[in-house]
């Protein structure tokens, strides 16, 4: 498998390897270096030139395949959080509807590999319909993801619908970052958004001043287009979240109780991480209609 793959998308930026029953792209170049694996077409690992890993994995995650890596950036498509009959009216396939979708449990293929002409260095991904998707899905689709390793990092999640009919849609790229002390740490760029607050009841809420974590945290931030930056003090650095083709950003820690209740998680590590999501969730849910595509775009950098 890896000798067709190295062989059909041949680059000097871009390798494949495995790891336990996981395919993984390693992306490198003059900007950094950045690493997915065509599981759930999850991004893994982003570290600026010079810098230090922005994105947290654990130590315990598995990559057996049984369950999505916990960590780095998952895909949540065609809906985020779990599924809402009433996006789409009742289903005979609803039973199977995974939380966050089916995206992230399932194997994509690499598409393409390419050099664009800023010497970024791009990797595309794709999930077309299969069996296992249709027990939950039985709707024509296709998926891609786009990673771009440049002066930024980018990440596109790319979805058409290839069904006769319109769908609600609701989506996220779960992005798992790597902080040194989650416990009071500040996100700027959220100040005065309404959020509906998960741990008090879908509370409808107003941010009032910049927001520090106190975990543990679920908040989805409404009518939120602009950028979010991460204040991580403790690593010297602050890492800016930018996003297109998003109304939603959603923060989460688990805290305490939340991580003892992960498997795939030491209890500790809620200190260690925090997700900053660029979505579309809740009532920022749209409508993809028959034949049309949209766009989710994502850009990680560290702020200046």
């Amino acid at each position: 498998m890896l000798e067709t793959l190295q062989a059909r998308f041949a680059h000097p930026n871009v390798k494949f390897s495995v790891r336990d029953q996981l395919v993984l792209v390693e992306l490198a170049n003059d900007f950094g270096t950045a690493s997915l694996t065509t599981y759930g077409g999850t991004l893994l690992s982003y570290v600026p030139a010079g810098g230090t890993d922005l994105l947290w994995v654990s130590e315990t995650a598995v990559y057996d395949g049984s369950k999505p890596v916990r960590g780095g950036v998952p895909v949540c498509w065609p809906w985020f959080g779990p599924y809402d009959p009433e996006a789409m009216g009742a289903d005979p396939t609803d039973a199977a509807k995974k939380a966050h979708g089916f995206a992230r449990y399932e194997r994509w293929e690499v598409e393409a590999v390419s050099s664009l002409p800023d010497g970024a260095t791009q990797v595309v991904v794709g999930l077309a319909p299969n069996p296992s998707i249709a027990r939950a899905w039985p709707h024509d689709f296709r998926l891609q993801l786009a990673v771009t390793l440049g002066e930024k990092l980018r990440v596109d999640l790319i979805g058409q619908n290839l069904s006769h009919r319109d769908w609600v849609v609701s989506e996220a790229l779960h992005t798992y970052f790597r902080v040194g002390e989650a416990e009071g740490l500040a996100i700027r760029g959220l100040e005065e958004i309404q959020y509906v607050d998960k741990l008090q009841d879908s509370a409808l809420l107003t941010q009032n001043g910049t927001l520090r974590l106190d975990p543990p945290l679920d908040r989805v931030f409404l009518d939120h287009t602009g950028p979010a930056i991460i204040d991580d003090t403790r690593q010297g650095r602050a890492i800016e979240v930018g996003k297109d083709g998003s109304a939603s950003t959603v923060v989460w820690n688990p805290g305490a109780e939340g991580a003892r209740g992960f498997a795939d998680m030491p209890d500790n590590d809620y200190h260690a991480m925090v997700c900053v999501e660029a979505g579309n969730a809740l009532k920022n849910r749209y409508t993809l209609p028959a034949g049309a595509t949209h766009t989710l775009g994502m850009t990680l950098s560290l702020a200046s």
